[in-house]
């Protein structure tokens, strides 16, 4: 039939609004008191304490005493629009709102800006289904004079490092100067770090480089950067948490959220432009400045000052909480942006507070070029964040969908195999990729390696309902769709993607055994891919799941993070992965398990993997097929193996790069080699990436689910 709509392409998944939350986080919010709309407060003392809307001693614009660092953390590899690109509209978006506007500032990268923008087109800001901003082309890039690149992705975190230590002391000097910081990255839960470059910087690490007596104002977009405002140690003599970080923060995510970009796009090759915090904070700063020249304002000259510029920083931060949920994401909740305040300091003039320079933000964020939104995009779409979509929009929307026979977005559900493609599914992708060669497990062309992961990947996006646009999880959910539609078929792109599902699928699976070994119910009777834990994490308390999941990062043995390898990109496993962690915490909780019961059966665990690690390191020395050539996978987790021989090299046309850390191909024939490798083949196989599942394979804790790569991921 004739296509009765413009070109829309329509969203598969289910509506993801709630307006319940909404209201909800609306209705919690009181007026002026800041830990009901985000803020971490430094003393309990303080708690319910409302503050004053207009500070009416504003001091002198403090212009040229705010001393300015920033650093986007991405690597070349993962900085496309359609990965992680988003960070890096967020780094120009604020380097065109605040470069020229103090002497002292630094804005470090590691990327070849112009190729970007060469292989990419310009970067955008803004929600697809709106006119969005240019934030980042070859004409920007060749006038941004203060932007420096640093030589080496691995000499990022050192880079900067030293440009804040400098900035910090040369404040201090002064005695009357503030700094103002700026991360845009990837963000880490266990250690609350953001990853620069191929290194992570430890919030300890950044600690370590303030003075107290500098005021110091941080604003990141990372994931889990509410960390930092909420830093809490506990306290063995007054058996508390106690804050450790007394510094100001503005941060796009709460100590356990992830944050958000934008929807993606249906055009530009599926896109992410910006984060919908970033875009909360221009538009809060665009209103209050907006009545201010754009020009540098010496300290000595007299200027106007608005009432909206006079606000205490209680109020605007009220003011970027309710921005947010009224005027940009009407899923603007789930962010849990968090602030924090220096010494409480909530009362003090907002510009004070956080060094932001009085100035024109309205004009300088217009004199950006327009690009228009996605014609491909219908505005009634609930994916649109816009909380002032109408009734009648979402209707027409519906209307069009139910007569749609086209594309579908998001999910990507349209012409999705049946079964498994190992086992005679649907082709998928383009078929004219049947003829190149790779791993004989996947058939023996890149088509079938295709095949497969676009099968898994759904097992993977069937298991894990979060947000499709979060930090952690929204490029690899991009990949894993556009591989699907054919729209990546690079083999090492495959292969990576493959490494990450895989990655994740383990963490979940032995979630699941790691109950049957303690003896924990599993929680509302489900297992680990079933389980919704961005809803459970809506029930318990923050601070009794900060505690059972420090206990969890404290026996690393149990879930290592991924393998990375900065010196070969195609072998890395992606970003850490949190479901298991969270499973095994909702089970905790609906069990009703005291602290000192966790603890006991958390350590009964752990030894229990430490010992069936030192049985296979044994084994591992006896067999000359895993000795001669495996050493190195141990290695990654410091392991004690005595006097091995290296590791031999292969080249790429030799193996496949994924068997490169998993043994697939040099292991195949250890059937051979006797029942004691049984375990380890099993391990193999499943490209697990740590012998804690061995717990599974020796022990017989559960059932075993068959030797080939995709039984591992039926779901029960």
């Amino acid at each position: 039939m004739a296509q009765p709509y413009a070109g829309y392409k329509f969203s598969t998944g289910e509506d993801p609004n709630d307006p319940g939350m909404m209201s909800k986080a609306l209705g919690k919010m009181k007026l002026r008191t800041p830990e009901t709309y985000g803020g971490a407060l430094l003393e309990s003392t303080t708690t319910g304490r409302q503050y004053d809307e207009f500070n009416i001693h504003t001091p002198p614009d403090i212009t040229q005493k705010t001393r300015v660092v920033a650093v986007c953390g991405l690597v070349q590899e993962d900085a496309s629009p359609a990965d992680d690109g988003w960070f890096l509209s967020d780094f120009f978006a604020f380097h065109h709102l605040f470069s020229g506007l103090t002497k002292h500032q630094t804005w470090i990268h590691c990327l070849d800006l112009h190729q970007l923008v060469t292989s990419f087109r310009p970067y955008l800001h803004g929600s697809p289904f709106k006119t969005r901003k240019v934030v980042m082309d070859h004409d920007i890039i060749s006038k941004a004079q203060d932007i420096v690149q640093c030589n080496s992705a691995g000499g990022l975190k050192l880079m900067f490092k030293k440009a804040l230590r400098k900035e910090v002391q040369e404040a201090a000097k002064a005695g009357d100067e503030s700094v103002l910081v700026f991360i845009f990255g990837h963000g880490r839960e266990k250690h609350f770090g953001v990853q620069l470059g191929t290194q992570w910087l430890k919030h300890k690490e950044f600690q370590d480089e303030l003075v107290h007596d500098v005021p110091t104002t941080i604003l990141s977009t990372a994931c889990f950067s509410g960390g930092w405002s909420c830093n809490k140690t506990f306290d063995k003599k007054t058996n508390e948490l106690k804050h450790q970080f007394d510094k100001t923060t503005m941060m796009a995510a709460g100590r356990e959220a992830t944050s958000h970009s934008w929807s993606i796009t249906a055009t530009l090759g599926r896109r992410f432009c910006g984060s919908v915090f970033a875009s909360a904070l221009v538009e809060s700063l665009t209103r209050v400045n907006d009545q201010v020249q754009l020009r540098d304002i010496p300290d000595n000259d007299e200027v106007e000052i608005t009432p909206e510029q006079e606000r205490t920083y209680a109020a605007f931060c009220e003011t970027v909480t309710e921005t947010l949920l009224k005027d940009v994401d009407r899923l603007g909740f789930e962010h849990e942006i968090t602030f924090s305040a220096e010494n409480d300091a909530w009362n003090m003039c907002w510009r004070e507070r956080t060094g932001f320079p009085l100035a024109g933000f309205k004009k300088r964020w217009d004199t950006l070029a327009d690009h228009p939104a996605d014609p491909h995009l219908h505005p009634g779409d609930p994916f649109n964040k816009d909380p002032h979509v109408t009734s009648k929009q979402a209707t027409g929307y519906l209307k069009l969908k139910q007569e749609d026979g086209g594309i579908h977005m998001y999910s990507g559900k349209k012409g999705m195999t049946g079964g498994s493609p190992a086992k005679g599914g649907t082709t998928v992708g383009s078929s004219v990729l049947g003829k190149r060669k790779t791993s004989g497990m996947y058939g023996g062309t890149l088509q079938a390696l295709i095949n497969q992961v676009s099968y898994l990947g759904r097992q993977y996006l069937d298991s894990y309902n979060v947000p499709q646009n979060t930090g952690n999880d929204g490029s690899l959910w991009n990949r894993i769709n556009r591989i699907h539609l054919g729209e990546l078929t690079d083999r090492e792109t495959v292969e990576n993607v493959l490494r990450c599902i895989q990655y994740r699928m383990e963490q979940m699976t032995i979630a699941d055994r790691y109950l049957a070994i303690m003896g924990v119910p599993p929680p509302l009777d489900q297992d680990c891919h079933e389980f919704d834990t961005k809803s459970f994490k809506r029930d318990i308390d923050s601070d009794r799941y900060r505690e059972m999941m420090d206990l969890i990062f404290e026996r690393e043995l149990l879930f290592p993070g991924p393998m990375n390898d900065s010196e070969n990109p195609a072998l890395n496993q992606g970003l850490p992965f949190y479901k298991g962690h969270h499973y095994v915490i909702a089970a905790f909780y609906y069990a009703k398990m005291s602290k000192p019961a966790v603890i006991e059966k958390l350590d009964l665990l752990e030894a229990s993997v430490k010992e069936v690690i030192e049985e296979e390191v044994a084994k591992y020395k006896q067999v000359p097929e895993i000795k001669s050539k495996r050493h190195k996978l141990f290695h990654v987790f410091g392991l004690d193996l005595g006097s091995i021989s290296p590791l031999k090299r292969r080249s790429r046309e030799q193996s496949l790069a994924l068997t490169e850390r998993t043994g697939l191909s040099d292991l195949e024939h250890c059937n051979d080699a006797g029942s004691e490798t049984q375990g380890f083949r099993h391990y193999c196989l499943l490209g697990l990436n740590t012998i804690r599942c061995l717990t599974v394979y020796e022990r017989g804790v559960g059932s075993s689910q068959g030797s080939g790569a995709s039984t591992k991921y039926r779901r029960r």
